[in-house]
């Protein structure tokens, strides 16, 4: 059955402040063109949520995003019987990045997510409507980090040491964090937060680079999907996607998006503001990114509803 999408907005708390997070969901409420920032959205705002119980996917945006950044993939979820929560991560946010780069924004996603999960089940109007059973976790480049650490990865700050030391000039627009190594940490692995309550993890471009060797993926137990950008100039071949997938213990579902570069994963802007955006809205020539995200949206439900069936 498909639905229109609803949404709405909620905000959660966690002790690095206010998580403003976006919500769709299934609606038989008919849904409108409505101008959100750089985005058109087609939703029923604030419409009546469909009758049912519906799975749950928490999504994690980028270093520097938003909230909306992956908005029409959540609208078509939302159409696919799909609640979809996407919280913006304090400090490391298009709007207040003051901690990009740091352990602190790395080891705190993870958590950022959990108050929001913990925020929206507990809710007296969207806690009922949500399968428990039925929650996924998905993440796009940081985010994908992100959700992988939701899932049981324990990130080694001694790989990323390494891998910084060895391959800065392969990969050295990510090479530039090292300030994670300098930042105090004494332990090897950084401090993260397993959730045990997603049942599959979903990961566009993650970010890897020596923290996540075979070690760190081992207790990963549920499916993973992976998209790797093939022309990805920001987090560089193999040491990201392909990295994790070669590591993980039961293998993933695996996709390479031809031609696409790293922000190619992020939703389709309005055509009025793409002159403005450069990398961000403005992809590869042959790479069209609406068909594209056609064809990922439709690997990704296919393996939600697999996963979570």
């Amino acid at each position: 059955m498909t639905y229109h999408a609803g949404f709405t907005t909620l905000r959660a708390s966690d002790r690095d402040g206010t998580v403003p997070c976006a919500l769709w969901y299934p609606t038989e409420t008919p849904a409108q063109n409505l101008r959100q920032g750089v985005y058109n959205f087609h939703v029923a705002k604030n419409g009546d949520i469909a009758p049912g119980c519906f799975p749950l996917v928490v999504m994690s945006h980028g270093s520097g995003g938003t909230r909306f950044g992956h908005c029409k993939t959540a609208e078509f979820l939302a159409e696919h019987g799909y609640i979809v929560l996407a919280p913006e991560h304090p400090h490391n946010n298009f709007f207040d990045d003051s901690a990009v780069g740091s352990a602190r924004s790395y080891s705190g996603r993870s958590r950022h997510l959990k108050s929001a999960l913990d925020m929206v089940l507990a809710d007296n109007k969207w806690g009922p409507v949500i399968d428990p059973q039925k929650i996924a976790v998905f993440g796009f480049s940081l985010g994908g980090f992100t959700a992988l650490t939701c899932v049981g990865a324990t990130p080694y700050v001694k790989g990323l040491a390494r891998h910084i030391r060895m391959n800065r000039e392969f990969d050295p627009i990510f090479s530039g964090y090292e300030v994670i190594v300098r930042d105090g940490f004494d332990e090897d692995y950084l401090p993260v937060t397993y959730d045990p309550r997603y049942k599959a993890c979903i990961a566009l471009a993650p970010v890897s680079g020596g923290l996540f060797p075979p070690a760190s993926l081992q207790n990963i137990k549920v499916p993973v999907q992976i998209f790797r950008a093939e022309h990805d100039m920001i987090l560089r071949h193999p040491f990201h996607s392909t990295e994790i997938r070669e590591n993980l213990p039961n293998g993933c579902d695996y996709h390479i998006t031809k031609k696409a570069g790293h922000f190619s994963y992020l939703s389709p802007v309005r055509e009025d503001v793409k002159s403005q955006l450069g990398e961000l809205a403005n992809d590869n020539p042959g790479f069209d990114r609406q068909t594209a995200h056609d064809k990922i949206h439709v690997l990704i439900v296919d393996f939600l509803n697999k996963a979570l069936s």
